[in-house]
């Protein structure tokens, strides 16, 4: 029978309409016609759906519970754009704790844990478990990571660091760098070789830290250390160390212990949340290392920008995210973050609510719904 035209949508409206859906309807719509199930899953409504998306991004954050037999255990919980709610998200089985942080990208999250390594979507509830790095970790210092899409080769890529430091007593030995680099199109891990690196500036103090992952901007790798920014750019294959304006307030000089700034990406540039000497505001710096020039290879070139003053009755820790339309997103204890917008000067603050019985908040990050799906998902 031919279809009135009273209930009938020309196909362009309805991928409109399905594009600007959350992920869960579009995917309770898929069942609902072949038409319907074809449009969602072509890898143009894929892509333009996530142009939607990422204009309602959501938090994922990660935090340690207790159940009654006071045993502790991860959950991760998705809060809205509106920062108002948050629902726990079932994580893939057998995955548990995590050994760094986790990131997210295009709605992809990469998680990695002492025995198993994934790349997993916690809206459509599909992932792969990926093949063991080539480069072992366990007499590595450190392991750093970035998790990012190259667009030249429309490839989701893992960029892997690790950090070792030479035997206790050994002649001649020196702390070294080595990096791989995983594909998703080949699924595969190789190794790059790198140009030498002082890294003797890497170590770990309990109360401040070792070096940690940032984010990947533009084909670079930053990481903080301990006072310093670091970056690595990948096609250089050169790793840099930054140091901070002159007038960041360290924890040394405050007496007291708290987390270090930590780098995020602020509109396509490496970002910092920093307090003055002598100032009781907060302050978001950008760094823009120039390094367009081929001979640029000290290190030293580049500026730091300050940005913006954080104002208002505001109490942040200094680690911080941006949330995009001006919206930071920070720590402000354990137990509860905040979501500040410097442009109305006003903060919201967010505890993880169901369960009540969680520890702390290990760590949080700005995600992304999607679609996406890889070359071996499955359901995890």
């Amino acid at each position: 029978m031919p279809t009135s035209s009273t209930n009938y949508l020309p196909e362009e409206l309805v991928i409109r309409i399905l594009s600007s859906l959350p992920v869960k309807y579009v995917l309770r719509c898929r069942p609902v016609c072949k038409l319907w199930l074809s449009i969602t899953s072509d890898p143009e409504f894929i892509r333009t759906h996530l142009k939607f998306s990422k204009q309602r991004p959501s938090v994922l954050a990660e935090a340690e519970v207790y159940d009654m037999q006071n045993s502790s255990y991860k959950i991760v919980s998705m809060i809205s754009n509106s920062f108002e709610d948050s629902v726990n998200v079932p994580q893939p089985w057998p995955y548990s704790a995590p050994d760094h942080g986790s990131s997210s990208c295009n709605g992809l999250v990469c998680l990695s844990s002492n025995d198993y390594m994934y790349i997993w979507n916690p809206a459509t509830r599909q992932g792969k478990n990926l093949p063991w790095p080539k480069i072992p970790k366990y007499n590595a210092f450190l392991v750093c990571t970035g998790f990012y899409f190259d667009s030249v080769s429309d490839d989701y890529k893992i960029l892997r660091l690790l950090f070792f430091y030479p035997h206790f007593g050994a002649r001649g030995s020196r702390s070294r760098l080595r990096v791989e680099i995983y594909s998703t199109k080949s699924d595969s891990w190789s190794e790059i070789q790198v140009e030498e690196a002082d890294i003797s500036f890497v170590y770990f103090d309990r109360n401040r830290g070792g070096v940690t992952s940032g984010p990947v901007i533009k084909g670079v790798l930053y990481m903080n250390g301990n006072g310093v920014l670091i970056s690595f750019r990948l096609n250089k294959r050169v790793l840099k160390i930054v140091p901070l304006p002159s007038n960041y307030r360290t924890n040394k000089d405050l007496h007291q212990m708290t987390y270090e700034p930590k780098v995020f990406d602020y509109e396509g540039c490496a970002a910092l949340v920093l307090q003055g000497n002598n100032e009781e505001s907060l302050s978001l710096w950008t760094w823009d290392d120039n390094d367009d020039d081929d001979d640029d290879d000290d290190g030293g070139r580049g500026i730091w920008t300050r940005k913006l003053n954080l104002e208002g009755d505001i109490r942040m820790n200094w680690t911080s995210r941006y949330f995009g339309v001006g919206q930071l997103v920070a720590w402000k204890d354990h137990k509860t973050i905040i979501m500040y917008d410097y442009n109305k000067k006003e903060a919201k603050e967010h505890r993880l609510q169901p369960p009540n019985n969680y520890r702390y908040i290990d760590s949080f990050y700005r995600h992304t719904e999607s679609l996406v799906s890889l070359e071996g998902f499955r359901k995890l």
